[in-house]
């Protein structure tokens, strides 16, 4: 018989509860496992293996979390989703939706006094593959992105492709909102996970995608204006359009 291409769970991670709380409710044969020391769990959404893993805030947490489970069981992809706060110029609204084409640390590098240095100004990779050296910009595969998007515009969604920005801290005030743009040409959003992500993915080979729906501007930080829990929402139903249109 041919092997069953739904043998190996998609790999689901998101940062907090709030962002999964929908994907774990539509989970059949739903079973809670520990993943790293934290809880996940695993059942078929839509008639797809998959395990859920909110994996914790911030970049540590986020690779933590995918090493622990790349470690430890085969996956044939993962899919990183949440909020973002979206840059001036992108084009996006709050509630719009994002595609990652490449997942970039945006403070990893040097303050110095001519400005910010990337990892790569100062010549030190954060991953080398052979005579691959990868600085601050992971990549992700262009074919892939090209085809998730073409699937969230045949559900109906409207989403935008281009890099994602991965930071330590995120972008409370507009002037900030600007310089982090600016450090990247053509940036949509800003979240605290993705480019970790993608570092993992990269060490151990599995395909990635980074999917983030909108909650707020990056302006000077004013709450009333965000919608966390509608982004989130609609992050978790433009999911399970990825995982059904995986390859």
């Amino acid at each position: 018989m041919p092997p069953d291409p739904f043998a190996a769970p998609l790999a689901l991670v998101c940062s907090v509860p709030l962002e999964c709380e929908r994907l774990r409710a539509a989970l059949r044969d739903s079973r809670e496992v520990r993943i790293g020391r934290k809880p996940a769990w695993t059942g078929r959404l839509d008639g797809a293996e998959v395990v859920l893993v909110p994996g914790g805030m911030g970049k540590t947490n986020a690779a933590h979390a995918l090493t622990a489970l790349l470690e430890t069981r085969p996956v044939r992809g993962v899919i990183g989703f949440g909020i973002g706060g979206a840059y001036p110029g992108s084009g996006l609204a709050v509630g719009s939706l994002a595609l990652a084409t490449a997942a970039i640390y945006g403070d990893e590098g040097v303050q110095a006094p001519g400005g910010w240095m990337s990892t790569e100004g100062i010549g030190i990779p954060l991953w080398t593959a052979g005579e691959s050296r990868v600085f601050n910009q992971f990549a992700l595969n262009a074919a892939r992105v090209e085809r998730a998007a073409a699937s969230l515009e045949d559900a109906g969604f409207d989403v935008r492709t281009g890099p994602f920005v991965t930071v330590s801290a995120c972008s409370g005030t507009a002037a900030l909102g600007e310089e982090m743009a600016e450090r990247v040409p053509g940036a949509l959003c800003e979240g605290m996970e993705g480019a970790a992500l993608a570092h993992v993915a990269a060490i151990y080979e599995v395909p990635l995608l980074e999917l983030r729906a909108v909650s707020n501007l990056v302006e000077d930080r004013d709450l009333s204006r965000w919608r966390i829990r509608e982004a989130a929402e609609a992050a978790q139903e433009a999911v399970r359009v990825l995982v059904a249109a995986w390859d």
